[in-house]
């Protein structure tokens, strides 16, 4: 399948809770001043001198010596991050980290990525030194924490019973919560890998329970999650989210009071642990207590005065629970504050929105001036304008929006070519993405921009052009895997090169195994090879995955193929608009 999803959500660089920036040698610069120091310069410079290694090495040999070019290397890299060159650093970087295969190297390398906002250098520079340092607790975090960032949560599950193992510390719930909030398909196949460690432990362990309770009830097994809950309090009854999950359980069946109650008497415990006040709060508010929920969102402003943050869940909970008053009022008094002020205005827009007051929805939303929640803004704003037949004045919007936060260049980017596109104007979403990437530094190159020009070019029909600039991007990124699959599939689909097709297929599936569009490709793929049985096992698993038109239509002709005709049938039903006969 040739994924055509361009835009999403932008999220945190980096998992709270997994990894942090001021860990180890990462910059303690404010990102404005964009410059890395390097404390650990001379320290690199040591695991070369005299083939000495010292004590913190792990297993892993180095591979290459102390030499002229290597110091070099090494030290212009420095220097151009002291310079403000992240670019070229992290190029040099990166190819050290290849060569030499070393871990503190791949350690510098992969921090510098995240410093420069490059996801997938920093995750290949991650997995590259938990892999040669195996026995080191913040390689397994760091790689564990980018990894769910890229939405590889069963890759991710693996580092993290690695750090566990060596720290004893565990995060399944944070990865349990993550996945179930994306709705992902490999929630069931997360939910089994749990499974089955926690047969194999002889220890229990609460942390497990919980994210085992929380994944249970995803997939709609209530009774199985009430269980692996009832585990973990029994495991540990100060288990904060497990506390929190009983008590979403608990008003959820309407027991408001056994609720507050079960909170209250863990507050016993922890008589300063905000997330459970803050559950308190949202309880009080379902029930209709709302005096006392005010008296307990004063309590906690109180516990931590400072922490605005914590000003902000409460406006969320408001919202949450319907308090639209109440949290109108909580935003206003937050815009005065920097730190909130963006997230604030980009909540009271949608506040607007619900009140069906598309024009005040846009003032707000005109107030977000940086980051995430400026890109949310700009879309909500689009959609809003769109919705009212003013197409062009949106895409102006993009561009304001565009030249104001110069840095966010590439997600506006990709917002005004999804618009365009929508409209199948691509001649002129191919001209908005190459007017996105003349805004990029110099010697600067986007691999989102270069797909999106891929794709508008598979559009216009000009395959030789789609070609060259996936080839562009994956000598950028040589392990690109939609890019890989997207080359691959074209031409398994369009053209006569279908074994070289495959390859690129296979290389994007060895990459990423848990893709339903690769998984459809490689089907599709072997298909067209006349291997049918070999198609039928990765396109039955494609469509678990994700049941999408495509995936059916490929999976309806391999049914036909090895004469399955029922299932054929009672698939196609599913799916009029496809309009397929047995002998396609």
């Amino acid at each position: 399948m040739l994924k055509v999803s361009l835009l999403k959500p932008l999220k945190a660089l980096l998992v709270l809770g997994f990894i942090s920036l001021a860990y180890g040698c990462t910059t303690t610069q404010s990102k404005n001043q964009s410059s890395v120091e390097s404390p650990s310069k001379g320290a690199i410079l040591t695991y070369y001198q005299n083939d000495q290694q010292p004590a913190t090495q792990t297993a892993t040999q180095v591979k290459a010596e102390l030499n002229g070019p290597l110091v070099f290397y090494l030290l212009s890299a420095e220097l151009a991050g002291q310079r403000n060159n992240l670019d070229y650093a992290l190029e040099v970087y990166s190819a050290l980290a290849l060569q030499t295969q070393h871990p503190l190297i791949a350690e510098r390398t992969s921090w510098i990525a995240q410093f420069a906002q490059q996801p997938k250098a920093a995750l290949d520079a991650a997995i590259l030194w938990a892999t040669l340092a195996p026995q080191n607790p913040d390689a397994q975090r760091t790689a564990a924490g980018l990894l769910l960032q890229n939405e590889q949560y069963l890759d991710a599950f693996d580092h993290l019973l690695n750090f566990e193992k060596l720290s004893g510390e565990s995060n399944y719930t944070l990865l349990a919560t993550h996945l179930s909030e994306k709705n992902n398909p490999v929630i069931s196949d997360l939910y089994q890998k749990m499974l089955e460690e926690k047969q194999r432990r002889e220890e229990a362990s609460s942390d497990l329970e919980t994210a085992l309770a929380l994944l249970s009830d995803e997939l709609g097994r209530q009774p199985t999650s009430r269980q692996h809950l009832k585990s973990a309090l029994a495991i540990n009854p100060n288990n904060v989210r497990a506390l929190q999950l009983k008590a979403e359980l608990l008003r959820s069946q309407g027991d408001y009071s056994q609720a507050e109650k079960l909170l209250n008497q863990a507050l016993k415990n922890k008589p300063e642990e905000v997330r459970l006040w803050l559950e308190v709060a949202r309880t009080q508010l379902k029930s209709g207590k709302l005096s006392q929920a005010e008296q307990t969102f004063d309590h906690i402003i109180n516990l931590q005065p400072d922490n605005l943050p914590i000003r902000l869940a409460l406006a969320r909970i408001q919202i949450e629970t319907e308090q639209y008053t109440a949290a109108k009022q909580t935003l206003k008094d937050l815009t005065d504050f920097d730190l909130l002020a963006d997230q604030s205005w980009l909540l009271l827009g949608q506040l607007a929105e619900r009140d069906q007051q598309w024009q005040l929805a846009l003032q707000h939303y005109n107030q977000v001036t940086s980051g995430d929640p400026l890109v949310l803004a700009t879309q909500a704003s689009v959609r809003l304008l769109v919705e009212n037949n003013q197409a062009p004045t949106a895409l102006g919007l993009i561009q304001e929006k565009r030249s104001q936060a110069p840095e966010l260049s590439v997600p506006l980017t990709l917002l005004g070519e999804s618009l365009l596109r929508q409209q199948k104007d691509f001649a002129a979403a191919l001209s908005w993405v190459d007017s996105g990437r003349d805004l990029l530094a110099e010697n600067q190159e986007s691999t989102q921009l270069l797909y999106a020009r891929a794709l508008l070019n598979y559009h216009l029909d000009d395959l030789n052009q789609m070609e060259a600039d996936l080839n562009h991007l994956l000598s950028i990124d040589p392990n690109n895997a939609v890019a890989l699959n997207a080359l691959g599939y074209t031409l398994v689909d369009k053209t006569e090169r279908i074994n070289e097709g495959l390859l690129l297929i296979q290389k994007a599936h060895a990459l990423d195994s848990e893709s339903a569009e690769i998984l459809d490709s490689l089907g599709w793929a072997l298909f067209k090879l006349g291997r049918y049985e070999e198609a039928l096992e990765y396109l039955e698993e494609a469509y678990a995955r994700l049941q999408e038109s495509e995936i059916a239509e490929h999976l309806i002709q391999v049914f036909w193929k090895l004469e399955k005709n029922e299932q054929a049938e009672t698939l196609l039903n599913n799916y009029p608009e496809l309009n397929l006969q047995p002998n396609q």
